[in-house]
């Protein structure tokens, strides 16, 4: 379960990561910034990210994509630091970006569209979990989203009840 959810990534405002407690993003890649497996990049994301990190949060890129992509990607939003491979659900990557950034890791607001890999390793780690929705844009694996997106179905909907949508 995440402890924020908002509809995309350009909804969350330096006002709202503040209120958060935190000091530093780490941000996931696919279905966030990019469609998954693409380099078609969402609106406005590459100008969040500099609003961001100019408003005084460092931004990492956390992604269990490869270095290849995942410095593409990085090239693009100003040369971001990344951390590839993350092997999320895992909390490795969450606690590698937190210490390059110099923080604590319950200082890390963790943005990204999957309960079972994002959400679940911020939650794990004690990083602040927000679940991004991910973007309408067309995947490339638009079988394995629809399951997943059943399977979440029920979490979502509990998050509603209990706290809302921003």
């Amino acid at each position: 379960m995440p402890a924020y959810r908002f509809a995309s990534l350009t909804d969350v405002t330096p006002e709202d990561l503040r209120s958060m407690g935190a000091r530093a993003v780490g941000l996931d890649i696919d279905n966030v910034v990019a469609p998954d497996g693409t380099l078609n990049y969402a609106p406005g994301v590459k100008e969040w990210v500099r609003e961001t990190i100019d408003a005084g949060f460092p931004v990492t890129l956390i992604s269990n994509g490869t270095y290849f992509r995942v410095k593409i990607i990085s090239r693009y939003l100003g040369g971001i630091p990344f951390v590839h491979l993350a092997k999320k659900p895992g909390t490795r990557g969450l606690r590698k970006a937190a210490a390059r950034m110099g923080i604590d890791i319950t200082e890390l607001a963790m943005l990204g569209d999957q309960l079972f890999s994002d959400i679940k390793a911020a939650n794990r780690c004690g990083a602040i979990a927000v679940r991004i929705d991910p973007l309408p844009a067309k995947s490339l694996y638009p079988r394995y989203y629809a399951w997943k997106a059943k399977r979440e179905r029920p979490y979502l909907e509990a998050f509603e009840a209990r706290r809302g949508n921003k």
